[in-house]
């Protein structure tokens, strides 16, 4: 009969059995690491530092936001149209810079409505330009000929912006051009004066 053959790992596990001081090495080590698992599990949780402290002292400050003026009333609006808008129309507003401003602070801008009016502004052109005479800004939307033949309304705003980056409301003209001309232009500014 054959002897049976035993894995190298099994007779070495039946070597370290057969061996009381293994056994002994294998229980004491088992013993203090569950001892040490219980005493971290009841040591004492850290004490209360004494870092608490009070001030009698305050501090006080008043806060004012930043109001950027609008740009001031300058005069009445400006609106030309002809019979039929066949010559060049235009929308005229009329403003000041506020105190501690300069022109380079205003931002002016118009927008126009009509289905045609910003094609028509980019084939026949339009012009924004501003000039100034005894304190007072006169800044002029032109358009070509034709460019208000459809009836349209228009707008030109002006703003002012300081060194922040805040903007102040608008000052705006609103102009609006009839139908192929058949009645009168109109003008009107917000806010009014």
């Amino acid at each position: 009969m054959q002897r049976p053959v035993i894995p190298r790992r099994s007779r070495e596990r039946r070597a370290l059995s057969a061996d009381p001081r293994a056994r002994l090495r294998t229980r004491i080590a088992a013993g203090v690491i569950a001892l040490g698992v219980v005493a971290t599990g009841l040591s004492q949780p850290p004490e209360e530092t004494e870092a608490l402290w009070a001030d009698g002292e305050s501090g006080r400050a008043t806060f004012t936001a930043l109001t950027v003026p609008i740009a001031p009333y300058g005069g009445d609006c400006g609106i030309v149209g002809s019979l039929l808008n066949l010559g060049q129309s235009t929308l005229t507003i009329r403003w000041r810079l506020p105190a501690g401003y300069a022109l380079a602070d205003a931002r002016i801008s118009y927008t126009g409505s009509n289905g045609l009016v910003p094609a028509v502004d980019t084939l026949l052109g339009t012009s924004l330009r501003t000039t100034q005479s005894n304190g007072v800004y006169t800044t002029v939307l032109s358009g070509a000929l034709l460019n208000a033949v459809l009836g349209a309304s228009r707008s030109v705003s002006v703003q002012i912006a300081h060194p922040s980056g805040w903007i102040s409301p608008a000052r705006t003209v609103v102009g609006n051009w009839p139908l192929l001309g058949l009645g009168t232009a109109t003008c009107s500014m917000t806010p009014a004066a």
